[in-house]
């Protein structure tokens, strides 16, 4: 009895620790948002004495919020639409089609490239095409770069999830390959595609690397661009980047609280069906 009461103890204090650790540089970010630059250098981890208000209008102001939040939703909500909808038929192929894994093996080596790597490339292939500079470009790139883990989480959940008696049963009764994925698999596959929207919604609006190198003109710009440019050239006001910062991670944060049990049902559910 001892031992186990020493072990819980032991994991809630590290479950506290890391909370602590976690949700310390947001705070910090926080309160940073409602200081100055001779708070914040005075005394970085004091709090706000006095209160400064003035950081958010000008925020709002510098990054063009009505703009680049816009901009930021679109490209998220198209990329989730139609990621989802090529993954999941993707996926739908791999599961309960595809014969062996070379195919899934393929889609899924886009996991293991880093983003910096196909930089590059993928630039002078949108300048060649003239898609740079627009949104339509933009988009194509986040879907390109968030199919890859969408395909590997939804064909891990079609695979253990969907039960093939259920599609054997809907093929007697007269569905065709397509009827079956709209009217059977896709309503099954509802928490691994919460899953999937969640996860390209927050990779997309968090993604920074491609937008500040293939978006220049500021109707075009995404947020979290925008948040970057309220930066000086030799001297940075903190209070100010803290401001755009709390503005850009907060739909991230809504987002994810909302989501978080589908997010984990999702990603678990396929480990225990089947």
């Amino acid at each position: 009895m001892v031992r186990r009461n020493i072990a819980i103890a032991v994991k809630y204090l590290a479950l506290v620790l890391a909370s602590i650790t976690t949700l310390f540089p947001i705070v910090w970010v926080v309160m940073n948002a409602f200081r100055d630059n001779t708070q914040i250098y005075g005394n970085p981890f004091g709090w706000p004495n006095p209160v400064i208000t003035g950081n958010f209008p000008k925020a709002f102001a510098g990054i063009h919020l009505v703009v680049t939040l816009s901009n930021s939703l679109i490209y998220s909500a198209v990329t989730v639409a139609v990621a989802v909808l090529l993954a999941s038929m993707a996926a739908f192929y791999l599961s309960k089609m595809a014969k062996g894994n070379l195919l899934f093996t393929y889609f899924i080596l886009g996991i293991m490239i880093p983003p910096q790597a196909i930089l590059i490339p993928l630039f002078i292939s949108m300048r060649n095409l003239h898609l740079l500079n627009t949104r339509p470009g933009i988009i194509i790139v986040y879907i390109v770069t968030n199919l890859s883990l969408a395909i590997f989480i939804l064909t891990g959940f079609m695979r253990k999830g969907i039960p093939d008696e259920l599609l054997e049963a809907a093929v007697l009764d007269g569905c065709g390959p397509v009827r079956a994925f709209f009217r059977v698999a896709l309503p099954i596959s509802v928490p691994g595609i919460v899953t999937v929207i969640t996860l390209v919604f927050l990779g997309v609006w968090n993604e920074f690397l491609f937008a500040l190198v293939m978006l220049a003109s500021p109707l075009v710009k995404t947020l979290n661009v925008a948040v970057y440019s309220l930066r000086g050239q030799y001297m940075s006001d903190q209070g100010l980047l803290a401001a755009g910062s709390v503005i850009l991670i907060t739909p991230a944060i809504v987002i994810y609280i909302l989501f978080q049990e589908q997010v984990v049902k999702g990603l678990t559910a396929g480990a225990v069906k089947g």
